[in-house]
């Protein structure tokens, strides 16, 4: 039978490791038999049939795709109710392919959390993950940081280093418990062989489309567990109403429950992008010092260059609030610099999908809040709104083709 047997779990401190065996179809889909988890702290004590549940929980969805089965030894009892809703929510984004497949567990474990704390938070150091902090902050959550969602776990990966080094730092000023984990989580299953064959049936990738937070969310019940902590805090990444096909959604996440007690709080939902930027503006106006963010995924600082800051900017300003108390520090006046940014980079930004989902939001906060802005401010905002960005985007792609036509050429040819 078409599957995966999770032949045994091996602990050994802070480390976890899961060997499992791919049969049938499954075999090419992925790419080792061995998942860990290496987590800061020690992880000997907690059950089985709870440890189980980050494995089961990053790839059950290739199961349900592909209609096979997970066969494991013990499975925590309420996890295991909660997966079928959790199926059942990912159906309704999925609603025109039927997602079937099944686990089977040769023992279910009615494990009772002792609650002992509130909260958990999964914590990025971004924008979602300040937001929710900022909404819930009277909680003293337990932030908790993974690394390896984008590729394998490196002690010289710098975005990696940056994130725990920085969560640190807010950590201890707050006065917060942290945590954190390494996985290869995010690179057990083959995304070029799934883009090839499945991605056509769902238009998302693996990751975005399915394995994102299930994993996130899974790898923290371990923790969440050993600490007594009966809720999960999740930032949402889209607003309600906001249909978007991503795993990270406010009817999945909801539905994750674990011990009995134990669930996941997916936050945020009903707040846009510049709701949250203006919840953590009024938050550090609040305390009276600066409040750093990053919100750059794969560098150890805000680059300054790319959308994601450009986006974060423009709301900054739009609460007529200094980018520098946020972490974002430019060698040149605002406009100055991102005219400049504009000119070199906008041909290799995605403005369009920008425009849509966060301009129209920023754009009314800037012109409510224009009379408090700096004169610097006022210029880029002046600019912001006057300037052509589908010109330019335009002027600056054909700029890219010529520079480096022959170098385009090559790779299309496969030389």
């Amino acid at each position: 039978m078409d599957g995966v047997l999770l032949n045994c779990i091996k602990v050994s401190g802070n480390n976890v490791e899961y060997h499992f065996k791919v049969t049938g179809k499954l075999c090419p889909y992925f790419t080792t038999n061995v998942m860990y988890i290496n987590y800061e702290e020690s992880v000997e004590n907690i059950p089985e049939s709870i440890l189980a549940i980050p494995f089961v929980a990053s790839i059950i969805p290739l199961m349900w795709v592909t209609n096979t089965v997970m066969w494991v030894k013990e499975l925590d009892l309420t996890f295991y109710n909660s997966l079928h809703r959790i199926r059942d929510a990912y159906q309704r984004l999925y609603s025109h392919y039927p997602l079937k497949g099944n686990i089977i567990p040769a023992n279910f474990i009615d494990n009772k959390l002792e609650p002992n704390r509130e909260a958990l938070l999964l914590f990025s150091g971004g924008l979602d993950a300040n937001s929710t902090y900022v909404r819930h902050h009277d909680k003293n959550p337990l932030l908790f940081n993974i690394q390896g969602w984008y590729k394998a776990p490196s002690d010289k990966d710098i975005a990696a280093e940056a994130d725990i080094r920085d969560i640190g730092i807010f950590a201890k000023k707050e006065g917060l418990d942290f945590s954190y984990a390494k996985s290869n989580f995010a690179t057990i299953v083959d995304e070029n062989l799934w883009t090839k064959n499945i991605r056509p049936n769902f238009g998302d990738s693996w990751w975005h489309g399915f394995q994102h937070s299930m994993a996130f969310i899974s790898i923290a019940i371990p923790i969440a567990y050993k600490h007594g902590i009966k809720n999960i805090y999740i930032a949402s990444s889209v607003p309600m109403g906001e249909f978007c096909m991503c795993a990270s959604h406010v009817t999945t996440d909801s539905e994750f429950r674990y011990a009995e007690i134990g669930k996941c709080i997916h936050d945020g939902s009903e707040l846009v992008r510049q709701d949250k930027i203006r919840l953590v503006v009024d938050y550090q106006r609040k305390i009276g010092e600066p409040y750093l963010m990053r919100v750059c995924s794969f560098n150890d600082h805000n680059c300054c260059e790319c959308e994601k800051c450009f986006r974060t900017v423009l709301g900054l300003v739009a609460e007529a609030a200094d980018i520098k108390d946020f972490g974002f520090y430019l060698d040149k006046p605002l406009k100055e610099y991102w005219e400049d940014v504009m000119y070199r980079r906008s041909g290799l930004m995605s403005f369009k999908s920008e425009r849509v989902l966060h301009w129209p939001y920023i754009i009314p906060r800037m012109k409510e809040n224009y009379d408090k802005m700096t004169q610097e401010q006022k210029e880029f905002v002046d600019w912001f709104l006057s300037f052509d960005f589908a010109k330019m985007q335009k002027e600056s792609r054909m700029r890219y083709y010529r520079q480096n036509f022959f170098s385009i050429i090559k790779r299309k040819l496969g030389f």
